[in-house]
């Protein structure tokens, strides 16, 4: 299950460095640490992500039991880049209606079960940073927010 949830945030980073590519030159960077809460609770095993809007190099960090964490862009804690952010904050599991076990007699075929679908475990709109409300300013030297997430 959490390998699970490590391999599609290391899949979407990946996705988004290869769409947006790189010329090798490193923005500045601001530390940033980031709490968030979800029904007044914090919520462990989100995924925050910072979109720099004039260089989209995205920042990301998963939250821990206390719904904190600290961003990374080029390396572990370094944070997002300095100026205009959108953020995104995620929570996925996967959705088990369409899962099915695979027979012994099919487990070489290709395609015998549905492909499993992530569900949000938190409100769809934090998913996009067109819906999600939320844009910082980040800037040079420690950063800290804090998003308690609304239906």
């Amino acid at each position: 299950m959490v390998w699970t949830r490590f391999a599609l945030i290391g899949l979407f980073c990946t996705l988004l460095s290869g769409c947006f590519g790189g010329d090798g030159d490193e923005r500045p960077t601001g530390q940033v640490s980031v709490t968030v809460t979800y029904k007044g609770k914090p919520v462990e095993g989100a995924t925050v992500t910072f979109i720099s809007m004039e260089n989209p190099q995205p920042a990301v960090g998963l939250t821990n039991a206390q719904g904190s964490c600290s961003l990374a862009t080029y390396r572990s804690g370094d944070g997002a880049i300095v100026g205009g952010n959108m953020i995104t904050i995620v929570k996925n599991d996967i959705d088990k209606t369409n899962v099915k076990p695979i027979k012994p007699e099919d487990q070489d075929l290709v395609g015998v079960s549905a492909i499993p679908t992530l569900k949000n475990l938190l409100p769809a709109k934090y998913a996009l940073p067109g819906t999600s409300g939320l844009k910082e300013e980040v800037k040079k030297g420690k950063n800290s927010f804090t998003y308690e997430l609304k239906d």
